[in-house]
């Protein structure tokens, strides 16, 4: 996947900001721009600085805020990275159609799972550069969540992370022709789903 592909702004994460809280209250507009601000200037470092090089005090001057300030919403720049890749792990599970369809049709889990990741290509590539494993890992925990009947049935726990880790490094890769990438892809999940799906 190229990184020109994606349109990527770091606006386009206002969703996340406007959250509800626990309590069911929305949050104080002062504290959606804040936290708007802090995830910005991080998206901003992180897409030029490793995740263990950026520092608080650098974030918050890019952000315009004091360290105090950062402190009430997040322990630590990991707990901020953590937030941001988790949310980003859902959106793009959410993006896919047939996420929970991997044993019923292997086609459309596959180009689905593509898809998702060339969607979120830029986000994927800022938040995790040199962290693709941490990526995939992700991933594979909470596609785990949308096959309850994984429990009783370790051989499709087995396929789903084969997959899932096998296609989504062929898809960070991006040197393959995409027909041909898809199609192979697609091949292996049918022969792989049916070893165990007679």
């Amino acid at each position: 996947m190229s990184s020109q592909s994606s349109g990527f702004k770091t606006g386009g994460f206002n969703n996340f900001f406007l959250k509800v809280l626990d309590y069911g209250c929305l949050m104080d507009l002062r504290i959606v721009k804040t936290r708007k601000n802090i995830r910005e200037a991080f998206l901003q470092l992180r897409a030029e600085t490793p995740l263990e090089k950026i520092r608080v005090a650098n974030l918050c001057k890019l952000a315009l805020i004091n360290k105090t300030t950062f402190y009430k919403h997040y322990q630590d720049i990991y707990a901020l990275s953590e937030e941001i890749e988790n949310e980003t792990i859902a959106s793009i599970l959410n993006s896919i159609e047939h996420t929970g369809s991997l044993f019923s049709d292997p086609d459309n889990f596959v180009k689905g799972l593509y898809d998702a990741f060339k969607a979120h290509n830029q986000i994927i590539l800022t938040l995790f550069s040199g962290r693709m494993n941490v990526l995939i890992g992700k991933v594979d925990q909470q596609l785990k969540g949308y096959y309850p009947q994984l429990d009783n049935k370790p051989e499709r726990e087995i396929i789903l992370s084969f997959l899932n880790w096998g296609s989504s490094y062929v898809f960070l890769e991006s040197k393959y022709d995409e027909s041909l990438m898809l199609k192979t892809l697609t091949r292996i999940a049918n022969q792989v789903v049916r070893l165990i799906e007679p």
